[in-house]
């Protein structure tokens, strides 16, 4: 597993909610196949998103097929910083 951390320095909530809803759109509600946990959050520098994947080719698969990229540049957002690291443990998860 990998955790994927999203740092958008100058990112807003606003900006954050029409991506989500871009991706939504073109790839509905349901889970992507190989995501435990999608996280968002807004801090004084901008906005932080942090997943959880099976594989770093799932994140990316997912990345291109719901159009991460077209949809923040639509939405203007700031470039991500983006890091990834392998899972040591994921605990405490409930769906």
């Amino acid at each position: 597993m990998i955790c994927r951390i999203y740092d958008v320095p100058g990112g807003t909530r606003e900006q954050y909610d029409e991506v989500d809803a871009k991706m939504t759109e073109k790839m509905g509600d349901a889970a992507p196949e190989g995501v435990h946990v999608h996280v968002a959050v807004a801090t004084d520098e901008g906005l932080k998103v942090i997943e959880v994947w099976d594989s770093t080719e799932q994140a990316d698969r997912f990345d291109e097929e719901a159009g991460l990229s077209e949809a923040m540049q639509e939405a203007q957002v700031p470039e991500a910083n983006v890091s990834e690291f392998e899972v040591h443990k994921l605990d405490w998860v409930r769906p």
